[in-house]
């Protein structure tokens, strides 16, 4: 019922992402299946094949290609998953069909490497597929077009030394050695390899749809923009109703060697955007995701070493993506014997308690209308705001923006107190010191209107209307002036000459001001790699923040947004800030300087 009833509404609705791209213009995301996802907020990335018994540790290819020999997983219970999922607040699972090592998790006819050739001989995929739809869980296929140690398509790849192009050959038999040598005189051939993708994608939905949405991993420049607009025009026709990650097309745009974190570019495939390196900036136009290990040192595999992040920072790491207008996705996995690490389950077990307390503030809402900042977040739904509360002053007291709407009642989701003043300049709340919570107290504010069709709210922008002179124009033009990084329109920008790949922008915010945190937006441009916002201090500039890229030539072609959407540092007050360029690819454009209090 319902896969029909969405299907028909994808064939009626507008889209709210890019779809299809330019090859596939009629392709638009489906907004039913959309608004479905994006309300469940919480998922869990699970990460299990036999890639667990090397447990995080690198291995020859042929040690990998070798595991799933002795893969018995004597304990998995797809009944047991769900229901620990279920009592932790997980909402859908995006599980690794299959992951790096090629090894495929369901009983596929297109190759013998897959589990059941493994001593396990089970159909994992088909079981937790009909788990998740008898608990009502959407199940969302994982799927790696990668291989992880050489940057080519598939641990099953063999490249022709000459030319470099890799191929797809399986496996003549169960337990045949690692390589797949092509037969003499058979040369690689890429369209085989994706005949073969092609294939196994059906077999997936086929066999085990229909799903919410696909979730793709992959990083070989062979798959480019032509074959990923393909292959999300494939997906469609196997389910119309189906949503698909921005990599399944977008880590090559602009030449790029790693997935952008939105899909900013028309000519792009893909329904919903993936970052797993930091928290992107409050984005309600690009529907997103966010998705963070539970442990470390690498928690997407379990490891017996591993060392679980606090309760607090998943719920802090939770509450920012969703009050940004993310899903929250944190990764996992079961051990080698299929059963969860006890530590990991008791704290799961804790996260679902505060989800049950605070899941109103979460499950179904849409970010803002407050944007975030260090002090509090706020998430919206019907006639109610949710603030998120992070910090208060000393006085257990949080004053936000105006929001234009009254506000009706006031009332803490733990059932504690909290006194609420309304005025024209602005919401204030004091919370009894003894309900407050770290690291998020949630105060929900009931209005006499939509919470939802409130225009975000932001604080003060202290470089708004301030007076900017830069170190360099483009030929000197208007149209290229310092003054457009202070305007609030994203259209205008600064630039320097052609081949200026360095300079300097300095504010003067009128007065001295106190901030704490900065904005540097680059749009679509992304060339900045080393970077300092300075305050003046008598004649002297001091450097409050620094950013370069820890790697530059492992990462440098990725934009510093990617790493650092926005600059923290201690509260500093100066009349004078100066945004000073060190390093950039090629010649800088900043569109905005935003700076804040807090």
């Amino acid at each position: 019922m319902w896969k029909a009833t969405v299907v028909l509404l994808c064939l009626c609705g507008t889209a709210m992402a890019v779809g299809g791209g330019d090859g596939n213009p009629d392709l638009k995301t489906c907004q039913a299946s959309l608004d479905r996802w994006r309300s469940l907020r919480v998922g869990a990335f699970i990460h299990w094949t036999p890639y667990v018994l090397a447990s995080g540790r690198p291995a020859p290819a042929e040690g990998y290609d070798n595991l799933y020999k002795r893969f018995t997983a004597e304990r998995f219970n797809a009944e047991a998953w769900l229901r620990m999922l279920k009592g932790s607040g997980f909402k859908y699972m995006v599980y690794t069909t299959k992951h790096g090592d090629s090894c495929c998790m369901w009983n596929t006819k297109e190759t013998d490497y897959n589990i059941m050739h493994s001593p396990m001989g089970r159909d994992v995929v088909g079981e937790l597929a009909a788990a998740c739809k008898k608990q009502g869980m959407p199940f969302c296929p994982y799927y790696a077009l990668h291989n992880d140690s050489q940057n080519h398509p598939d641990w099953t790849y063999e490249v022709d030394p000459g030319t470099g192009e890799p191929d797809h050959k399986t496996r003549t038999k169960p337990g045949d050695a690692a390589g797949y040598h092509l037969a003499p005189n058979q040369k690689p051939e890429f369209n085989r390899y994706f005949t073969h993708v092609k294939a196994q994608l059906k077999e997936l939905s086929d066999n085990y749809g229909p799903f919410l949405a696909w979730w793709f991993d992959q990083r070989c420049a062979t798959l480019n923009h032509k074959y990923g607009t393909e292959l999300y025009a494939h997906l469609r026709a196997l389910q119309p109703d189906v949503l698909a990650s921005n990599r399944v097309d977008t880590p090559f745009d602009r030449g790029l060697d790693n997935p952008t974190w939105f899909v900013t570019e028309a000519t792009s495939a893909g329904d919903y955007a993936v970052s797993e390196i930091n928290i992107p900036r409050f984005n309600r136009d690009i529907p997103w995701e966010y998705c963070q290990a539970a442990g470390k040192p690498d928690g997407w595999f379990w490891r017996a070493d591993d060392v679980y992040r606090p309760l607090d920072a998943w719920i802090s790491e939770l509450v920012n993506v969703v009050c940004r207008d993310g899903n929250y996705l944190i990764g996992f996995g079961a051990r080698p014997d299929g059963s969860f690490e006890p530590r990991l389950v008791e704290q799961f077990g804790k996260l679902g308690s505060w989800l049950e307390r605070n899941g109103d503030s979460v499950y179904g809402t849409r970010g803002g209308p407050f944007k975030p900042n260090s002090r509090y977040g706020s998430t919206c739904k019907g006639n109610t705001v949710y603030l998120h509360v992070f910090k208060t002053d000393e006085n257990q007291t949080l004053t936000v923006p105006p929001l234009g709407k009254n506000v009706l009642r006031c009332r803490l989701l733990n059932g504690g107190t909290v006194e609420m003043k309304q005025t024209d300049g602005g919401i204030t709340v004091k919370i009894a010191k003894a309900d407050l919570q770290s690291p998020d107290t949630v105060v929900a504010l009931e209005l006499d209107e939509s919470a939802e069709e409130i225009e975000p709210v932001d604080e003060t922008i202290l470089t708004q209307g301030a007076g900017v002179t830069a170190s360099n124009i483009r030929d000197n033009k208007k149209e290229h002036g310092p003054e457009f990084t202070v305007d609030g329109n994203g259209a205008t920008y600064w630039t320097t000459d052609e081949a200026v790949s360095e300079g300097w922008l300095e504010y003067d915010l009128g007065k001295p001001r106190a901030f704490s945190r900065a904005i540097v937006d680059e749009g679509e441009d992304g060339w900045i790699r080393h970077i300092q916002i300075q305050a003046k201090t008598g004649t002297d500039w001091k450097t409050v923040f620094e950013y370069r890229h820890g790697n530059p030539e492992l990462w440098k072609d990725i934009p510093m947004e990617l790493f650092c959407p926005e600059f923290r540092f201690g509260s500093t007050t100066a009349q004078f800030v100066r945004v000073n360029i060190i390093k950039a690819t090629k010649s800088p454009v900043i569109r905005e300087f935003l700076l804040y209090e807090r």
